[in-house]
């Protein structure tokens, strides 16, 4: 591993959102997602997540400086850093990956590690909404599914379904229309963590999900 980047934010759609930037900002590649719990109630979402990313030094310093720009701008940032040569047997805690907890994605490797992945092609967008409670996920994704022509293609329970975060693909106007319409339906049924769309998202990104039809 020439370098090694790290991203600690809030929310999972946070971290999905900055490592979707890292990859269009410099040739690096996606490695992992992990995740912990805030250290207080008093935080802008109750999960905290971590991206990690490699490359060369430069790329990997250019990366994660954009993503933890964007990370700022939106109030999740919590941390960053870059490790230029990681010591040895680094790779056991770098690719230690913790999504996919659902029947989403059962294609996933437990780890990229030493793995060559092909790219998917990503010529459609995707959209994300994090909201706390099962009731209220449901019935935000009931409403994304009947206001646009969108696929769920993910699914992410967490604190044990007190926040679940969804993706949709489609068209980037499907998914805004969609994103719109779950965020309205679930917000008075419990609290939006996170929302977002993401043009022509980056294969880096697309590779954690099984979103083929």
């Amino acid at each position: 591993m020439n370098a090694l980047g790290m991203l600690e934010v809030y929310s999972f759609t946070t971290a999905v959102c900055a490592a979707d930037i890292a990859a269009k900002a410099a040739d690096v590649r996606v490695i992992a997602f992990d995740r912990t719990r805030p250290g207080s109630a008093d935080v802008p979402a109750p999960l905290v997540m971590e991206m990690k990313i490699e490359g060369d030094n430069a790329s990997v310093k250019a990366a994660i400086e954009a993503a933890s720009a964007y990370a700022k701008d939106e109030n999740m940032y919590i941390v960053s850093h870059v490790i230029p040569r990681p010591g040895e047997d680094m790779e056991k805690m770098a690719y230690l990956l913790d999504i996919n907890k659902d029947k989403y994605n059962k294609k996933l490797p437990k780890s990229f590690y030493g793995m060559d992945v092909e790219l998917p092609k990503t010529d459609f967008s995707i959209g994300l909404i994090e909201i706390s409670g099962l009731v209220a996920a449901i019935t935000g994704l009931d409403a994304m599914v009947k206001a646009a022509d969108v696929k769920l293609i993910h699914s992410e329970k967490r604190l044990g379904g007190r926040l679940v975060t969804l993706i949709v693909k489609g068209s980037v106007s499907a998914v805004t229309a969609a994103v719109e319409a779950g965020v309205k339906a679930a917000s008075p049924l419990g609290q939006v963590h996170g929302k977002a769309v993401i043009a022509n998202p980056h294969g880096e990104i697309m590779k954690f999900f099984d979103f083929e039809d």
